[in-house]
């Protein structure tokens, strides 16, 4: 009797030190959580729209922005960072990232960055690479 409960006892000590699953939420839910997120911060750039769909087999997290030109790569950096920070915890995993950046100006035009999730998740969240690596391999920036 003693050695089953002394069993119980170490296996949940050992499920507490070792941590137990992330949650994971709904699509519904990461959305929800996008402009709880943008608000902690009043550097945040504005949201202007948020998605999150299914593309060619792709599942895809979709946000766009209002941009300030002082703060046009900071903001788009932010962006992705909050993507991925949110992103680790959904139920099925992102395959990309799109923001949509609309410029302040109406004489500069928006442009389109889509990143790779689990590399940006690896960037930002884990810590896994340098900033320049990841801009390489992980994004691409076109214009809209």
């Amino acid at each position: 009797m003693k050695t089953k409960i002394l069993l119980i006892l170490g296996f949940l000590m050992s499920t507490i030190v070792l941590g137990a699953p992330k949650t994971r939420f709904s699509d519904q839910q990461i959305a929800a959580f996008v402009p709880k997120y943008f608000a902690r911060d009043h550097h945040a750039p504005n949201i202007s729209r948020i998605r999150i769909y299914s593309e060619d087999g792709k599942k895809v997290f979709h946000l766009e922005i209002d941009v300030n030109r002082n703060r046009f790569e900071g903001q788009m950096d932010y962006t992705v960072s909050a993507m991925a920070s949110l992103a680790q915890y959904a139920k099925i995993p992102f395959d990309t990232f799109i923001v949509v950046m609309h410029p302040s100006l109406r004489d500069l035009d928006s442009e389109l960055v889509e990143a790779n999730a689990t590399c940006s998740i690896n960037y930002f969240v884990r810590k896994k690479m340098d900033y320049d690596k990841w801009m390489k391999n992980c994004t691409k920036i076109t214009p809209v």
